[in-house]
């Protein structure tokens, strides 16, 4: 684990960095100095845009993290790995355009009612899902040699950064929306520019074809992993956008626009998430093909607990800034939809107490079961959703998302439990559970400061002292009270110097 915990931490720290001008652009600029129904088109845009990227990339950055294992060589050439992964994603685009060109008007006839705005931008999606791909095939690649760290970086940091600064020249009515628009579109393709540069310079790839010969992994294995994983990944992201594309097409952009803050709030919880299968998706795939099962039970128990003792710390901080929260908003329509954002959050907090299961499956020779598993529930997600929306809005389609989001990490946690005998639970995971609701009401309850910068500041610090103070003194995660105790030895050594 001693790669996983380096590179883990980096990303950590990096996700949270980027989480901060996330936030800032999400809490303070977008409700502020554009409509809803703008903040709906915009994040419906993005949502688009991952969605066609992945089809189009045909499973690449799947099989590039599975294959690139066998493919490994000493002469950097990787026997001709890149140029074919290359030239398969490129194919893949191609194609997915020109169905995207012939599917307009059908597209166009589902937003056209509620969505209009929608109709004006559709042709943007096309660079922006290019440089999606692009990104994703370089973003493979590095956590393949693993050093993930730098794309985590350009992602997380780099790109929310400067989409704030076109958001100040945005509020300054120095640009249009369309421009900013058109801005955003150029900034995802500098991140492409600057992961090519950094791959190009790092001394892992060189530009030589190879010779794919020597390598006992047939086209045929590639391609049909790859479509696998592409159904599966497709449908699963279908499934964390659902929501988004129904309300645009049912309820409108502007019930998107709330909807999307508060998912965007409450995806901080799955940050932790984020930064370790950076890195533990390619330990797990390395281990299946030494069939170290061992070692992935490890990791799946460690990531299970350390990912759901921080999820629930940020839980519980989200929920006790509730006031500070909606005045910073300032908007009705937030206050008045406050609980669609406990219920998405419930939704995240599950998700990621189930630790890497979906990925130990996916990079196993069972990963066409996943396909299936998702594709199930993704139909059952769709039609729940469908049913919830025109009576509860924005609430509906939380709920059918934690419902569904549930149900899949039952199954994979049953599955795993029964085919491999791995389980990530203990009654340590109930621990977690009393500590996050005795800090809850520690920091709901304290007493309101004026100024409510301050009020946020203190509340959640009162909050986070008292979660990893239990968190440590009940030693829920070994990894936790390691990082604690480095860091508390850090601290000491500085004061003796000082």
């Amino acid at each position: 684990m001693g790669i996983v915990k380096k590179q883990v931490y980096k990303n950590t720290i990096v996700s949270y960095a980027g989480m901060a001008f996330g936030f800032i652009n999400l809490i303070f600029l977008y409700p502020h100095f554009m409509t809803t129904e703008q903040i709906g088109l915009f994040l419906l845009l993005i949502s688009l845009s991952v969605l066609y990227s992945l089809i189009a990339s045909m499973g690449v950055p799947s099989i590039i993290l599975r294959y690139f294992p066998f493919f490994r060589s000493e002469d950097k050439t990787h026997n001709g790995f890149l140029y074919w992964v290359g030239g398969f994603a490129l194919v893949g685009f191609v194609t997915s355009t020109l169905v995207f060109y012939l599917l307009k008007p059908v597209i166009v006839a589902s937003f056209i009612k509620k969505a209009a705005l929608f109709v004006d931008y559709y042709y943007y999606l096309v660079p922006l899902a290019f440089f999606t791909i692009f990104f994703n095939l370089l973003e493979a690649f590095g956590k393949a040699i693993l050093q993930s760290v730098y794309s985590s970086f350009l992602k997380e940091v780099l790109l929310r950064l400067l989409t704030t600064v076109a958001l100040v020249m945005l509020a300054f009515h120095w640009i249009s929306f369309q421009q900013f628009i058109v801005i955003y579109i150029l900034l995802n393709g500098l991140i492409c520019l600057l992961l090519a540069v950094s791959l190009a310079i790092s001394g892992k790839f060189s530009y030589k074809r190879g010779n794919r010969s020597s390598v006992g992994v047939t086209n045929k294995a590639i391609i049909n992993f790859g479509l696998f994983t592409l159904l599966s990944s497709t449908v699963y992201v279908l499934l964390q956008n659902v929501d988004r594309y129904m309300l645009s097409a049912m309820a409108g952009l502007a019930v998107q626009g709330v909807y999307g803050i508060y998912s965007g709030i409450a995806i901080v919880i799955n940050v932790p998430q984020q930064a370790l299968s950076r890195t533990t998706y390619q330990i797990v795939a390395e281990s299946w093909a030494t069939k170290d099962l061992k070692r992935i039970d490890d990791i799946y128990a460690k990531t299970s607990i350390i990912q759901m003792v921080v999820g629930c710390l940020l839980f519980a901080c989200i929920l006790i800034n509730k006031d500070n929260l909606l005045a910073i908003l300032h908007k009705k329509e937030f206050s008045d939809q406050y609980n669609v954002l406990i219920v998405i959050c419930l939704g995240f907090l599950v998700d990621i107490t189930g630790g890497l299961n979906t990925y130990i499956i996916t990079t196993s020779h069972k990963y066409r079961l996943i396909t299936i598993l998702v594709i199930i529930w993704s139909i059952f997600c769709v039609v729940l959703t469908y049913l919830l929306i025109p009576p509860y809005g924005g609430m509906g389609a939380a709920m059918a998302y934690l419902v569904t989001i549930t149900g899949i990490n039952f199954c994979t946690w049953f599955y795993l439990k029964y085919r491999f005998k791995m389980q990530p639970f203990n009654y340590k995971h109930l621990i977690v559970i009393g500590i996050t609701i005795a800090s809850y009401l520690a920091g709901r309850y304290f007493w309101k400061v004026n100024n409510l910068y301050i009020d946020a500041f203190v509340r959640t610090s009162l909050t986070a002292v008292i979660y990893l103070s239990l968190s440590y003194a009940f030693r829920v995660s070994a990894d936790l009270n390691e990082k604690i105790d480095n860091t508390l030895k850090r601290i000491k050594i500085k004061s003796i110097i000082h």
